[in-house]
């Protein structure tokens, strides 16, 4: 289906129930009766109705998160690094599209590898397809079990009606599965409810233009719904010599969103979205002519029941189907995703609360390559089946919490994985909280690298790889000096064993496989520090340090079994040093001046004159500086510009032959919100 075509079937769409939305019960002159959503709350107890453009550091702190623990806990007692980026961050930040607001996340690993792709990770080994960092949005999984990572590009939504982005650094595997070594992103949409009406947002700039309309209605007292169409355009860059790259990007997506409140304690919600992008890359391989265009398309629908019986006990049911559509790329994919969970939680006694749940998932992969590529299995089907429980235990109370919980999943790859983890939570007084964990994820092998390719003279087979799996040491420590000042200190080392890399095939001429054949240990430190400086001025910093350090363990082969581009890569795909700074300032009732700098330490080969694929990159600021006018209650106007230091700049240096680097460019941009 083209664009053309899949525009106008929107348009239909929409046009529809905007007519049915306008007939039934007009949104501003609705009256609910008390629900989860509109009975009145204090606002750090409800983030979901939560305005924290209102919040000061103090109530900052008291915002609740989901992600660490699969229930409601306050930033301040919560054993992770965690971080929230709130609609205020959104607006505030002038960023336009999710893995540009991941910039703002302390620690965060976030590189734009040109127009179409992006690396984005936690606490090292990045890439295009980084695969140890896990992202989810309202539950669904974004992993791309075909060949690991998160495909960036595909990955849109209004940003107007994001609740909040929760950035957790760290291992989330006891409660998330396999994938969640690095990190956690969940991105949590607002519920329909709180986005009833008519928006409009257009933004146009040097290097993107995005147009954004969404409706929300409402069919009776307990059920609302919207629906909405986005379209983005990114323009191609430049490469070192200042000529264009061929990397544009432009695409469709559309969606909607049903919520049901039939009484106090239940939500019912079902959603869904599709999409058709296109995207031009440039290549240095023999496959396909340079420049090439490659296309995707795919959609989702999910449906979810949650059941509140109090403050510590719930439970939900939640069921999805996902579909990811790759073609005209070297080594393209259908992919489709079944997946069901459960999750139950229950207080024992005053001191105790268990959380537990089970789930199922089965994957079902084909992949489609050009003529000249070959690859067997030509289909995959996989399948997890997985359980968890979480023991959170006061053993003094308002002082001392122990959490302890494992996660056990069964895979159609390599069997069995248990990933365990405990977690011991201090705080000696409000203002003060000190954490530890100790914690083992694993990483499942892709259906890429499970499969013997054939890419024209060369030969890429499989040592049966199996799962990566990791220990993870951290050390937390937050803290509130006074109420206008926040701090978040955090140390961890992480044990990477059994890591897939390619390797040479001794016995095959220009032939290597996939293996397990490296180990690696990383370790640093991150602090962040929030400040409110004046009533109208907030200033924000964040500073993280990383070091990682590859080897080949297997002995019994010769010194250069692994080759050394492959430790290379693993340790320096990642800056050592990464610095932000940002300045929001209310000039007046209307006008805000939001300004943020960026440090991100050079990309370096291991030695000069290593052929290693991945190019230097050098160190490099980048100034954003934005100005945001409320014309009125529901209009406002944002102009900025992004990287104003620079004319341009690399962020990253690709191994893969699919995804060629380029320069990002400064862009200068307007952005204009409406609603009614």
């Amino acid at each position: 289906m083209g664009l053309g075509n899949l525009r106008q079937m929107i348009g239909v769409i929409l046009l529809t129930l905007a007519v049915v939305g306008t007939a039934s019960v007009p949104a501003r002159a609705a009256t609910t009766r008390p629900s989860p959503a509109t009975k009145p709350s204090n606002n750090a107890q409800n983030p979901e109705a939560t305005d924290l453009t209102q919040l000061s550091l103090e109530d900052l702190m008291h915002v609740e998160v989901t992600s660490v623990s699969k229930e409601s806990q306050k930033i301040s007692e919560a054993p992770a690094s965690v971080t929230v980026i709130g609609q205020d961050d959104i607006q505030r930040s002038g960023l336009g599209s999710i893995p540009e607001l991941l910039r703002l996340a302390p620690g965060l690993d976030v590189a734009q590898i040109n127009a179409n792709s992006w690396a984005v990770t936690s606490r090292g080994m990045n890439g295009l397809l980084a695969d140890d960092l896990l992202v989810l949005i309202d539950g669904r999984s974004l992993y791309t079990p075909a060949y690991g990572g998160v495909t960036w590009n595909a990955v849109g939504y209004p940003l107007q009606d994001i609740d909040r982005i929760e950035v957790i650094r760290g291992p989330g595997s006891t409660l998330w599965g396999s994938n969640a070594v690095n990190g956690v992103v969940n991105i949590i949409t607002k519920s329909s409810q709180d986005t009833q009406g008519l928006l409009m947002d257009v933004r146009g700039g040097t290097q993107q233009d995005q147009g954004t309309v969404r409706y929300g209605g409402q069919i009776d007292d307990d059920t609302y719904y919207r629906v909405y169409s986005q379209y983005q355009y990114s323009g191609s860059g430049d490469d070192s010599q200042g000529n264009p790259a061929h990397d544009q990007w432009q695409g469709l997506q559309s969606g909607f969103r049903l919520d049901r409140i039939p009484s106090s304690s239940d939500t019912l919600t079902l959603q869904g979205d599709f999409y058709e992008h296109r995207a031009d890359e440039m290549t240095s391989s023999l496959l396909v002519s340079e420049p090439y265009t490659y296309y995707e398309n795919g959609g989702d629908i999910l449906g979810r029941w949650t059941h509140k019986e109090s403050d510590r006990a719930d439970s939900s049911l939640q069921a999805y189907y996902d579909r990811q559509v790759l073609t005209d790329s070297p080594v393209g994919y259908e992919q489709d995703t079944f997946d069901a969970q459960f999750q139950d939680r229950l207080p024992i006694g005053n001191e105790q609360e268990l959380t537990w749940g089970l789930g199922a998932r089965d994957h079902f992969i084909r992949f489609t390559p050009l003529p000249m590529v070959t690859i067997d299995p030509i289909y995959d089907n996989e399948y997890i089946l997985n359980g968890f429980l979480q023991d959170q235990i006061t053993l003094v109370r308002d002082r001392l919490q122990w959490f302890l919980g494992s996660k056990l999943e069964y895979n159609s790859l390599t069997q069995l994985e248990v990933q365990p983890s405990t977690r011991l939570l201090w705080t000696p007084d409000q203002r003060n909280s000190f954490w530890g964990a100790v914690s083992r994820s694993a990483r499942l092998p892709s259906a890429y690298e499970d499969s013997n390719i054939g890419i024209g003279p060369l030969h890429a087979g499989t040592d049966d790889p199996e799962a990566e799996n990791t220990l993870s040491y951290e050390v937390g420590y937050k803290l509130q000096p006074a109420k206008t000042v926040t701090m978040d200190v955090t140390g961890f080392y992480n044990s990477y064993n059994d890591l897939i890399v390619t390797i040479p095939n001794l016995a095959i001429p220009n032939a290597y496989e996939y293996a397990n054949a490296a180990s690696a240990q990383s370790y640093g430190g991150e602090l962040s520090v929030n400040w409110q400086a004046t009533p109208n001025w907030r200033l924000s910093a964040s500073y993280s340090c990383l070091a990682v350090d590859a080897q080949n363990p297997r002995d019994n082969l010769a010194e250069d079994f692994t080759p050394e581009s492959e430790l290379s890569y693993i340790e320096r795909s990642s800056p050592r040093n990464q610095f932000q700074i940002h300045s929001y300032q209310n000039l007046t009732d209307r006008l805000q001046l939001n300004t943020s700098l960026y440090f991100v330490d050079q990309l370096k080969t291991v030695n000069e004159g290593t052929a290693t694929g991945f190019q230097d990159v050098p160190d490099y600021f980048r100034l954003d500086v934005n100005l945001r006018w409320a014309i009125r209650r529901n209009m406002s106007l944002t102009v900025g510009v992004q990287n104003a230091l620079q004319t341009r700049h690399y962020e990253f240096g690709s191994v893969d032959s699919v995804a060629s680097p380029a320069e990002v460019p400064r862009t200068v941009f307007a952005d204009w919100t409406m609603t009614f």
